[in-house]
């Protein structure tokens, strides 16, 4: 199935993916990395299309992760999905590096109801990301839109879980400020 297709990708499916690569990676049997690339290649996919890649592009980086991931994730299978995100939103940056990607701002709506995103964002909500940095951006997003705890996403930006929460917190108080004095 592409990333983007509709289907459920439901927490427990997706913890169900975190197993399944172990699984994969201790018995070698290509069904428990398919059960993981279906857990998360769709939620990659929507993030990335939320941060302002091309659809096509977030194709091409869900790929490229993938390939990156079966390259080094047998050596390190604890944390198979923050490893999956870190190699995509490494990917997307060096890809804002060399070609200057479209920011948040510029997302096609149509893109997003395309992708069936679990939570609708609003024009609003797209304007506050903007006033983010991309890191903030990322945070946010795997946090509240992905619904990632905060200690899997300091799994994937390598920090303390204690960073995670002071930093989640100080942002949406920001964004909250930002809104209230609109």
């Amino acid at each position: 199935m592409r990333p983007g297709a509709r289907h459920d990708t439901g927490k427990s499916h997706m913890a169900e993916g975190d197993d399944a690569i172990r699984r994969w990676c201790r018995d070698g049997d290509e069904r428990w990395f398919e059960r993981f690339y279906h857990a998360h290649a769709t939620p990659l996919w929507r993030m990335l299309v939320l941060r302002g890649v091309d659809r096509d592009a977030a194709y091409d980086v869900v790929a490229e992760a993938f390939s990156r991931l079966i390259q080094q994730v047998c050596q390190r299978p604890e944390a198979p999905r923050a490893l999956l995100y870190r190699i995509a939103l490494n990917l997307v940056t060096d890809r804002f590096r060399r070609s200057r990607v479209r920011a948040v701002s510029d997302t096609d709506p149509d893109t997003l109801g395309h992708a069936g995103p679990p939570v609708e964002l609003t024009e609003e909500a797209r304007r506050l990301l903007t006033l983010l940095d991309p890191s903030e951006q990322n945070l946010l997003l795997m946090r509240y839109w992905l619904g990632m705890t905060h200690r899997e996403v300091a799994e994937v930006l390598e920090c303390p879980e204690g960073t995670v929460r002071r930093r989640a917190a100080a942002l949406l108080q920001r964004l909250q400020e930002t809104f209230d004095e609109t």
